[in-house]
């Protein structure tokens, strides 16, 4: 079958529990693709809805939407939506052992809702079987059928994939939610490609948020930092959740362990801080700063005189930014001087 003059229908489809996708070839492109409609009986609504966000979106991590196209039907043809085919596996749970490669996953798909949330969408059915890793190792969210606008996100039912739903979802009454519960659901998935026992807590209606013994007995060999933060996801308050992009750049630093480089220069001398070079003195007249690099940050471990970062001034403890202007003594005698690091990228 043909469609749209331009869809050449292959042999292969497959049915979801709303939608049933046709696998076909873009005769105009020479590509792969998948031609999404709904089973009969479904809202119309959940293909708008899912139209609707995937326009908006333009992330490596979110599958991409081409076009939008009717095809026949028994009695009147019906819309159906354009996807990019992704050629690789579904995510499973217990797939996965606690180790870089799977770091590397969960970074993947905190960069893609990172992208979802920063537009305003809340995906709502985020899980490992609507998860795709290409064959360039590329992890790809997709089925946005439940999507909502964070701005007038609520609902009367309870909908969506019971162990992937925050305790606030199951109440009898309309349902105002947020991105929370995408955050949620991100820190189940991540569990759930560890172990495909999760706790008993878990299923439970509503759920509750696992003891740390339970949860954090999967991610052993996990950085503890990042695991605290997985745990918080599951909180039963939306309110104490981190925010994707929270939990992004805390995987992004692991990932980049000891990979990090800093550039100071002072009186004409650059000092490099890198995993060879672990530590900085500056000393100026007016005041001197030592700097330490523990793999992960660049930490104030001494500070003498008046010492400012961009113009707050500075003490022990205190963690560099990736870049700023420092600034010795006061008045007329001030050094300046900038901090910069180096932005290596996680692959893929």
């Amino acid at each position: 079958m043909l469609i749209a003059n331009r869809y050449k229908t292959l042999e292969t489809s497959d049915r979801g529990g709303m939608g049933e996708v046709l696998y076909c070839e873009d005769l105009h492109l020479q590509r792969q693709v998948v031609l999404k409609h709904l089973q009969p009986g479904v809202e119309a609504r959940r293909l708008l809805d899912e139209q609707k966000a995937l326009s908006k979106l333009r992330s490596k991590h979110v599958v991409q939407l081409y076009d939008i196209v009717t095809i026949p039907g028994k009695e009147t043809p019906h819309p159906a939506i354009v996807l990019e085919f992704i050629d690789g596996e579904t995510l499973k749970a217990g797939s996965f052992s606690a180790s870089t490669e799977y770091l590397n996953v969960i970074w993947q798909i905190s960069c893609g809702l990172t992208d979802i949330h920063s537009q305003g969408i809340i995906h709502r059915d985020i899980k490992p079987g609507n998860i795709k890793i290409d064959g360039e190792g590329v992890v790809k969210i997709f089925d946005f059928g439940l999507s909502r606008n964070d701005s007038a996100a609520e609902t009367k039912s309870i909908i969506g994939t019971p162990i992937f739903m925050a305790p606030e979802l199951w109440g009898d009454q309309t349902i105002a939610f947020n991105s929370s519960i995408d955050v949620y659901a991100f820190g189940v998935t991540c569990l759930a490609l560890l172990t495909s026992d999760p706790p008993s807590r878990l299923r439970m209606h509503p759920p509750s948020q696992p003891t740390w013994e339970s949860f954090s007995s999967s991610f052993v060999g996990i950085p503890e930092e990042i695991t605290k933060a997985l745990h918080l996801c599951l909180s039963g308050n939306n309110n104490v959740r981190p925010t994707m992009l929270d939990v992004k750049l805390l995987l992004e630093k692991h990932l980049l362990k000891d990979r990090h480089r800093a550039v100071v220069v002072l009186n004409g001398k650059p000092n490099i801080l890198d995993c060879n070079n672990r530590r900085i003195a500056l000393n100026a007249s007016v005041g001197s700063l030592t700097i330490d690099y523990d793999g992960l940050s660049f930490k104030v471990t001494n500070v003498t005189g008046a010492v400012y970062m961009n113009n707050t001034s500075i003490s022990v403890g205190a963690e560099i930014p990736g870049c700023c202007v420092l600034t010795f003594g006061t008045g007329s005698a001030r050094v300046f001087v900038t901090f910069d690091v180096s932005n290596p990228e996680v692959m893929p």
